[in-house]
């Protein structure tokens, strides 16, 4: 089907309330100086041309990065971040800073003992770029050589319509200093005070006037005649400085660059520069009817670039989601989905003011993990991501809270679907701003679990609603008694906010949920913040979420299984693939990775009567013959072993397991030169196999052994 691009939108979503932010990037002086020394000059020179216009952030990030490639993908993300004219060949703001660099660097370090950007003079023509004039006063009789550049302020949003910078050369320097009229004082710029008091900014403001009168002004203030009685500069010429200083970095985002040292692994070049920022949610909860755990989350991009489809008549965008699960520098579990989306010309402006959120879900197994969810927009190539510590509790935990979870919306199900935000046959319709309509009446969900009959008899849920504002204060204490609901180990409790009154008022919120025993101890505790605007207008996004049979769930075993066999776990990897196939005995793969987990844990009589079930499928030959033969080896049944690893061999004649296996099998059967052949091609697939390497170095010594 023919798709044509027409345009590429740019949608915004501005929220009410957003409490995630991107972590910082941290790295200590010495390590920066350090890692700055050791880059080549191409890259030090671009280092030290953004240094002022960069942050800090930016700046820490760029040093961690460890090849050129990386390098050259953050330079180019940089930039685009400050391109004025988005989609133009010539980023204008890129070309004026170069120049600015190329200027400092030839003009301020000739009188000056360092490069020219280091000095006060550059720097500050690095923030500002060159002044609308400048007025010199290099041999005024009684004062040290100064210089005012003058700039108008108009150029600068937010700053005075006038403004000067004033430098001076202090006793005998050859130096440009910046002079600050607060820090430094006007008798600073007087070679001799004539015993005048440095205090007195009065007199001293008369004295510079009498010897250079355009001087005096700018000796007091930055801000022409913003001063306070007795000629003292103002607070305004910090703000200004501090102005000056921020103004660069004022509108960027740096969050794309925190990211940066993540999400670089999952782009190329050419989208790399698409870092769209997100907010998200994240959860770990339990469902009926299965007693798992699972990791929920929630990602919302805040810009979404849509394509036109001739044929179809409507608009479209498309996310590839890519999640990993983190043991330390191990991958436990990863996936991969799609989501589709075409939309009607229609509701273009519906989607522009709601934007979308991608809900996904996954069972887990206990433990600490590092979860990180990557999309990316096929229309523009624009990608988000983000990265969380999650923590999977024990099986045999105490009964604990689960992280509530807000909906703005609560609809019954009654189908036999399983999906994200799913419980008891309620369905929670979840916005990761957690902004409510003015008057509305969300409800949170919290689950209670591994909850004990005597608790469920006796204890209780206390949730409790403060407003923030400090001049109109709000407190509700909702009471929630277990025994309301028939006893089970894992509840999911849900609670109505605000629907006495009418509906939440505007304002900031914070939620705490307390579970409490009979004697009113509190054994746990949960919160969040929510946000209730001024207004009923408030968009909710649309939302987007793969559906699953709730009455079959094999696959969720067989993802359990798959995670426990990465940690090491094989006796409970080897539980969940028996409930996966019990529960669908036609799902062949999850077959053939019950029988690696029998292999790896020698039980090989139990493989060579269930590998069986796999000979007349057509699909999975190789797969039989290669499990076959690894458990044949394993019963050190050399000669049936080879011949089914040859079958396999014939079958897929490059795949690493089969070649080691058949060169460590024909090691045993002593036939060393066809041991040889099939460990070399082994390692000349994959040169990293240190146990292949070391074994082919001692076939060869035998070998030459046996010659001799």
């Amino acid at each position: 089907m023919k798709k044509k691009i027409l345009l590429i939108a740019f949608i915004v979503f501005v929220s009410v309330f957003s409490g995630f932010s991107a972590d910082r990037v941290k790295l200590s002086s010495k390590a920066r100086e350090q890692i700055y020394k050791n880059l080549s000059q191409r890259y030090r020179n671009w280092y030290e041309m953004v240094y002022y216009i960069s942050t800090e952030d930016e700046q820490n990030v760029f040093l961690l990065l460890t090849n050129d490639r990386d390098r050259d993908i953050f330079i180019q993300a940089f930039w685009q971040q400050r391109d004025p004219t988005a989609g133009t060949e010539e980023n204008e703001y890129k070309k004026e800073i170069q120049e600015r660099f190329d200027y400092v660097g030839k003009y301020y370090s000739r009188e000056a003992t360092r490069p020219g950007w280091k000095t006060d003079m550059g720097k500050f023509h690095m923030l500002l770029g060159k002044p609308v004039s400048i007025e010199r006063f290099d041999s005024k009789a009684g004062l040290y050589p100064a210089q005012v550049w003058y700039y108008a302020g108009a150029e600068f949003p937010g700053f005075p319509a006038h403004f000067n910078i004033t430098f001076y050369k202090p006793g005998n320097t050859t130096e440009w200093k910046f002079y600050n009229p607060a820090l430094d004082g006007p008798g600073a710029l007087l070679i001799k005070q004539y015993g005048m008091d440095e205090t007195d900014y009065e007199t001293l403001y008369g004295k510079i006037r009498e010897l250079a009168p355009t001087l005096a002004m700018p000796a007091i203030t930055m801000i022409p005649n913003d001063v306070a009685p007795g000629y003292q500069p103002t607070l305004r010429n910090n703000i200004l400085i501090s102005n000056i200083y921020e103004a660069p970095k004022r509108n960027i985002n740096a969050s794309y660059a925190t990211h940066f040292l993540n999400y670089k692994g999952y782009v190329n070049v050419e989208s790399s520069i698409n870092y769209v920022d997100s907010t998200y949610l994240t959860s770990i909860t339990k469902y009926d009817p299965f007693d798992l755990s699972f990791v929920n989350f929630s990602i919302k991009p805040k810009r979404i670039s849509l394509g036109f489809n001739d044929d179809k008549g409507q608009y479209f965008f498309n996310f590839d989601m890519s999640v990993s699960l983190k043991k330390g520098d191990d991958f436990v579990y990863e996936y991969k989905k799609n989501f589709d989306f075409y939309v009607e010309p229609s509701r273009v402006n519906q989607l522009k003011g709601n934007g979308i959120v991608l809900h996904d879900s996954f069972p887990a197994v206990p433990g600490k993990y590092k979860l990180s969810v990557f999309i990316m927009n096929s229309v523009g190539k624009e990608f988000s991501y983000f990265e969380r510590d999650i923590v999977v509790p024990e099986l045999s935990q105490n009964t604990y809270l689960s992280a509530p979870i807000l909906a703005y919306k609560v609809e019954a199900q009654q189908d036999a679907s399983f999906f994200t935000y799913r419980f008891d046959n309620k369905k929670l319709y979840v916005d990761t701003d957690r902004n409510i309509r003015l008057r509305e009446t969300p409800q949170v969900m919290v689950g209670v679990y591994n909850l004990t009959e005597g608790l469920w008899k006796a204890g209780k849920l206390e949730i409790v609603l403060r407003s923030m504002n400090e001049l109109k204060k709000y407190s509700k204490t909702y009471t929630v008694q277990f025994t309301l609901f028939p006893y089970r180990k894992d509840m999911n409790i849900f609670q109505v906010l605000g629907a006495e009154e009418g509906g939440l008022n505007p304002d900031y919120y914070e939620l705490e949920i307390f579970l409490r025993d009979r004697s009113n101890q509190i054994l746990d505790k949960q919160r969040l913040d929510l946000a209730v605007a001024p207004t009923r207008d408030i968009a909710y996004p649309m939302e987007s979420f793969k559906k699953s049979r709730a009455d079959n769930p094999f696959f969720h075993y067989y993802t359990l299984a798959t995670q426990y066999e990465k940690i090491g776990n094989l006796a409970n990897a080897e539980k969940n693939f028996a409930r996966c196939i019990e529960n669908n005995p036609d799902f062949k793969e999850g077959l053939v990775a019950y029988l690696g987990t029998l292999n790896k844990a020698k039980k090989y009589t139990q493989v060579l009567v269930e590998v069986e079930k796999l000979k007349s499928e057509t699909r999975f030959e190789f797969d039989y013959y290669l499990l076959r033969a690894t458990a044949l080896y394993g019963m050190k049944d050399y000669k049936e072993a080879l011949n089914a690893l040859l079958k396999a061999n014939t079958i897929y004649n490059s795949d690493i397991r089969v070649l080691n296996l058949l060169g460590f099998t024909l090691l045993n059967l002593n036939d060393y030169q066809e041991a040889l052949k099939a460990l070399e091609a082994s390692l000349s697939l994959d040169n990293n196999q240190s146990v292949v390497s070391s074994t082919i170095e001692k076939i060869k010594k035998q070998v030459n052994t046996n010659n001799k």
